[in-house]
C-alpha cells in the first residue's frame, strides 16, 4: 500500500530516529533509504533494521536522490521524506486521509523546529497554517514542504518525478506546480512532524547561489514575462547591495556570482559539478560582449 523513500546525508543519528519512528508509526509501510554519502557505509547499526531496503546515490541533487527511490516502488501510494524528518503515530494516518479524495494528488504535514516553532516558509505561506489552524483538517496550498510528501501513484504516473535541474532549493515548489497543472491538489494537512533542517546542508556559498539560480528557473518555468523581468531586477539590485555591504568574503564572492549570472541571464550552469560535493569548472565563463 504505502513505501517510503528517506534521503539521507551523513546525519546517521538522525536517520536512526527516523527509522526507529517509521518501523513504530509506519510499521505495514516498504522503506527504502537512499543515501547520497556512497561509498562510505551509513552507520554500523543499519543491520537493527533489516527490512529497510538500502540503495546508494550519487549525491547530484535532492531531485535525483528522490527520482531513485521512487523508481524503486510499485505502491498504489509513495512518499519521499528527508532523514531528518521525525514522524508521529498519527502523521501518516492523517496524510493518507486527506490523500483520498479524488481530487487530491499530493499531502504533506506542518514542519515544526525541534524547539516547537512552526517552521519558516515565507510570509506569504504564513495564511495558509492561519487557515488551517482556523479549519482543521486540510487545506489546498500552492506548494509542500519536499521535507515530507505523500503522492498518489496514478498522479505520479501522471506528473513524472522531481526536475534534476533543480540542484538544491525550489524543486519542491516547481513539483508542485506540476501537480497543480495536471489538476491536483496539494494538500496541507494539520498534523506535526519535526523537522530538523539544515542538519546536512554545508555552510558552503555554492548553495546560496544555486538557491538565487534555482529561483529563476522555477521563475521561467512557472511565470510571464514580465514576472520575470521584474525577478531580474529584484535580484540585480539585491546581489549589487550585498555583495558591497555583507561582512562574510565569501558571501560577498557569492553575491558576486549572483550579480553576474542574472546581469547577463547565464542560468543553465549550475554551481556544483557531477555532485553537490564537486564545483562545475564551466559556471559561469566570462560574459559575451553585447
Amino acid at each position: 500500500m504505502l513505501s517510503i523513500c528517506v534521503i539521507h546525508y551523513r546525519t546517521p543519528e538522525l536517520l536512526r530516529e527516523c527509522l526507529t519512528r517509521l518501523t513504530r508509526y509506519a510499521a505495514g509501510a516498504t522503506v527504502i533509504v537512499i543515501d547520497n554519502a556512497s561509498p562510505e557505509p551509513v552507520a554500523p547499526w543499519l543491520p537493527a533494521f533489516p527490512k529497510v531496503q538500502l540503495v546508494h546515490g550519487r549525491n547530484h541533487s535532492l531531485a535525483d536522490a528522490v527520482n531513485l527511490g521512487l523508481a524503486q516502488t510499485t505502491t498504489p501510494v509513495v512518499a519521499q521524506m528527508n532523514a531528518d524528518v521525525l514522524i508521529e503515530a498519527e502523521t501518516f494516518p492523517a496524510l493518507l486521509k486527506a490523500l483520498s479524495a479524488a481530487a487530491v494528488g499530493m499531502a504533506g504535514p506542518r514542519c515544526f523546529t525541534p524547539d516547537g516553532r512552526l517552521q519558516h516558509q515565507g510570509p506569504l505561506y504564513a495564511w495558509h497554517h492561519a487557515r488551517l489552524t482556523r479549519q482543521g483538517g486540510s487545506v489546498t496550498v500552492p506548494w509542500l514542504s519536499g521535507a515530507l510528501q505523500v503522492i498518489k501513484r496514478e498522479a505520479l504516473d501522471k506528473v513524472g518525478g522531481m526536475n534534476p535541474n533543480f540542484r538544491f532549493y525550489n524543486e519542491d515548489l516547481e513539483w508542485c506546480w506540476r501537480f497543480r497543472q495536471a489538476g491536483y491538489q496539494c494538500r496541507l494537512v494539520n498534523t506535526p512532524v519535526v523537522h530538523v533542517g539544515g542538519s546536512s546542508t554545508p555552510a558552503d556559498p555554492a548553495f546560496l547561489i544555486e538557491g538565487y539560480r534555482g529561483g529563476y528557473l522555477l521563475s521561467q518555468l512557472t511565470r510571464p514575462a514580465w514576472y520575470r523581468a521584474a525577478h531580474r531586477l529584484a535580484v540585480t539590485v539585491e546581489a549589487a547591495l550585498r555583495r558591497r555591504l555583507s561582512r562574510s568574503p565569501s558571501r560577498r564572492e557569492a553575491y558576486r556570482a549572483i550579480l553576474q549570472m542574472f546581469r547577463y541571464q547565464q542560468f543553465d550552469q549550475s554551481p556544483f559539478g557531477e555532485s553537490l560535493n564537486l564545483r562545475n569548472p564551466h559556471f559561469l565563463p566570462p560574459p559575451v560582449s553585447r
